[in-house]
């Protein structure tokens, strides 16, 4: 098949018509069978993207009894349809999706709950043909979640009692936090509030629970990206068994090495590309881990089917590798560093964009009777998908990194408004993109000038930690706003240090754009004596890694730039071209 008609799955989250279609399917039917050797009550945790829709599709046409009939169609030429488990087609599947709930104020996220509970359980009643038509109203006509769902259950129980129908329930929901992570990043109280002993949402739950011990809900398996909602409701909901950490399911959700390799070679015309595609697709897309025993990373499966939806037209790559679906996340990211402390949150992304890792606990459950502090939020970035595990230190403590460069790419833009507010220079992005076009061609002048103003807006007090990684991130910041480069830093060069910037061409750039390695010092005012050793010193090391470095000499269009910035004023020069 001509890689023009490989018909790839991005954003279709229907197994039926996936297959009926004809997409390419990674097939995952194997963890069905996984999962049902585990806890009855599963709750499996990822960010977003990484095809948890999919999966919930797919659960839902196995054990539905009344989709029995599309079976063969679905499942005949997977894992699972060569495989089949006694339970396939055997439940009444009882389907929630909390995706798409208003939340813009407390009454709108109980309104718009509740709705949702009342679309879906009645779609559920009708769909099963249970109770008169008149019984379904009154079940319906409840005020809250929680009296929904108890409604429902005793109307069941009465059902069964009378016709000895005791199909199972089983229960899917999908994203159930989304909207309760929407209510956390604006409102801290109201979330407490919401999943406290008399919450509408603790409610709601707990009448699963009590369906559970009563054996009206025989299996539920329930995705989400962040275990602190259901942390919050304690003893209302403590039967679930998560599976989030568990090797067993790491490649569950989102793509491992070899599904992404597979991929790319159903479109891949020049087959001596597939090395610097895949290293390029790893170095973007790649570096989920959610267990520090496991040694592999995965690809997150949005980002990579964006990627060879747009690849297999041209062979080329996207002009932007940064899917216009992740575009969101950024103003969400804005608002997650706004939750209980903002500045003790900013001083976490700058640690994280200066160091490259952060050393922190790894919780696996939230705890509401202490203050959210670093250790939470650290937590909470990282079960949003914006850092991930990478190995400990040596006393054992978890090391997280940023994944991958488009989650980079989404702090340093960050980063850059709160530089700018910081400085009072919020409305400098036009002139950001100015000088980074004519650093496109060739002239990096203007950009040290506007980092200038923006130092000397900040006051005496932020010069106090400041430092050569500071100007970086600077630097990087403005870098970041743009599609022109992606940048490498601290680089390690055999025998020779660090390069500390490199901004390279943008493989989404198809252009011939002048790329640089730069050195940067800092020296404070009172060191302002030591400018020209200092500036001596950096073309120095520069002259070595352009002499020495692989890489570096492969490159067309190379400027090698020197930099002592004394305070706030930033001294250049050329090293080479």
């Amino acid at each position: 098949m001509q890689a023009n008609n490989i018909k790839f799955s991005y954003g279709i989250s229907s197994i039926e018509k996936l297959i009926e279609q004809g997409y390419v399917f990674v097939d995952k039917t194997k963890y069905i069978e996984l999962l049902e050797k585990e806890d009855s009550y599963s709750i499996f945790l990822r960010p977003r993207r990484m095809g948890k829709s999919l999966f919930v599709s797919m659960l839902e046409h196995y054990y539905d009894i009344n989709k029995k009939h599309l079976f063969e169609k679905v499942f005949s030429n997977l894992y699972i349809g060569k495989n089949p488990t006694p339970r396939a087609s055997s439940y009444m599947v009882l389907s929630f999706d909390f995706s798409a709930i208003d939340t813009q104020t407390e009454e709108a996220a109980f309104r718009f709950f509740l709705k949702r509970i009342q679309s879906d359980m009645k779609s559920f009643m009708k769909s099963y043909n249970l109770f008169e038509s008149e019984e379904i109203e009154i079940i319906l006509d409840a005020g809250s979640p929680g009296d929904l769902m108890s409604s429902f259950f005793r109307s069941l129980k009465t059902w069964r009692d009378k016709t000895g129908d005791n199909r199972p329930i089983f229960i899917v929901i999908d994203e159930y936090d989304h909207f309760t992570n929407e209510i956390l990043i604006r409102d801290l109280s109201e979330f407490k509030r919401s999943v406290s002993e008399d919450g509408y949402i603790r409610k709601f739950y707990e009448a699963i629970k009590t369906a559970t011990k009563n054996s009206f809900v025989d299996r539920f398996f329930i995705t989400g990206v962040s275990p602190i909602t259901l942390d919050g409701l304690t003893s209302g909901f403590n039967i679930g068994k998560y599976l989030t950490g568990s090797e067993i399911f790491q490649d569950m959700m989102g793509f491992s090495e070899e599904e992404t390799r597979n991929l790319l070679n159903l479109v891949l015309e020049d087959k001596s590309r597939e090395q610097q595609i895949m290293s390029d697709l790893k170095f973007w897309y790649n570096g989920y881990r959610f267990n520090l025993d496991v040694e592999h990373t995965i690809y997150n499966s949005d980002m990579v089917l964006y990627f060879f939806d747009n690849f297999k037209f041209k062979q080329k790559y996207p002009k932007q590798m940064l899917d216009p679906n992740i575009m969101p996340d950024y103003s969400k990211l804005k608002k997650l560093f706004n939750v209980a402390n903002y500045q003790a949150n900013i001083e976490v992304l700058e640690e994280i964009l200066q160091n490259g890792y952060l050393i922190n606990d790894l919780i696996y459950q939230f705890s509401f009777d202490q203050d959210f502090d670093r250790t939470a939020f650290v937590n909470l970035l990282f079960y949003l998908g914006n850092l991930t595990l990478d190995g400990a230190d040596e006393y054992d403590t978890p090391r997280f990194v940023i994944p991958n460069y488009v989650i980079k790419e989404l702090y340093w833009k960050y980063f850059a408004n709160v530089l700018q507010k910081e400085a009072k220079l919020e409305y400098e992005s036009n002139n950001v993109m100015i000088c980074l076009r004519k650093m496109v061609a060739g002239d990096i002048g203007p950009m040290f000038e506007l980092i200038e103003k923006l130092l000397q807006n900040l006051s005496n007090r932020d010069f106090q930690r400041f430092d050569e990684k500071y100007i970086k991130a600077i630097l990087l910041a403005y870098v970041h706003q743009s599609r022109y480069y992606y940048a490498r830093s601290e680089r390690e060069v055999t025998n020779d240090g660090y390069i500390d910037i490199e901004l390279l061409q943008h493989p989404a750039n198809h252009g011939n754009i002048q790329q640089y390695v730069i050195e940067l010092k800092y020296l404070k005012k009172s060191e302002e004596n030591l400018l020209e050793s200092t500036m001596q010193s950096a073309k120095t090391q520069l002259k070595s890694y352009l002499e020495n470095d692989i890489q570096l000499k492969t490159l067309q269009k190379l400027k090698a730039i020197a930099v002592v910035t004394v305070k706030d004023k930033i001294h250049w020069e050329i090293v080479n071209g």
